[in-house]
């Protein structure tokens, strides 16, 4: 009988810069706070394999981290956050105050929303569950762990748990945060843990 294969999807910890801005595209790397929360999500863990967002506040720790495990660390192109287009670098509120429309759509999270300059969100769904069903393919049993973005992580939960697009800014995941999934072949996927608040070291 084939086992379930248990994955936790890690969000990086605190980069450099302000904070609760659209960051997308732009790269500043973690702080050492930032590294000492991802330390504090992953204490006492082992993993089987390693994945990464392309983007440095994720690859850097996360190739660090596969190594001291023994393991390679794989780089999925297609699991780098949202790209906001013009409004990289504002803060919500900046933007509600200088679009209030446009915001409000993208808000709303349909698939042809975007920020102007931006990639839709119908684009970026369809880029994130492509990558996550191509880095699982043929997997069974063992423990795996994706390091990736706030953004990639709500596609990750809106498409295993079929939550509507509008549930997820209800779910807080701040910086470290992380959830774990158990998935079998021919059954619906599990969410065993959901712990926003790895944000406290």
């Amino acid at each position: 009988m084939a086992e379930p294969v248990r994955v936790t999807v890690l969000r990086h910890g605190e980069v450099a810069g302000p904070g609760h801005v659209f960051r997308g595209r732009s790269d500043p790397p973690l702080t050492a706070r930032g590294q000492a929360q991802m330390r504090t999500a992953l204490a006492g863990r082992r993993f089987d394999a390693v994945a990464s967002s392309p983007l440095r506040r994720c690859r850097e720790f996360a190739e660090v981290y596969a190594s001291e495990q023994g393991i390679a660390c794989r780089v999925l192109a297609d699991m780098r956050e949202l790209d906001f287009g013009d409004w990289e670098g504002l803060s919500g509120a900046e933007v509600a105050e200088r679009a209030p429309a446009a915001y409000q759509c993208f808000r709303s999270r349909d698939d042809d929303a975007a920020a102007p300059g931006g990639e839709r969100i119908g684009d970026f769904r369809h880029r994130v569950q492509a990558a996550w069903q191509d880095w699982l393919a043929g997997t069974t049993g063992g423990e795996r762990l994706l390091i990736t973005h706030a953004g990639v992580m709500r596609i990750l939960l809106q498409h295993l748990l079929e939550l509507p697009a509008l549930s997820l800014y209800r779910i807080a995941l701040p910086e470290a945060a992380q959830f774990q999934v158990s998935l079998l072949a021919g059954a619906a996927p599990v969410l065993l843990n959901l712990n926003p608040c790895a944000d406290s070291c």
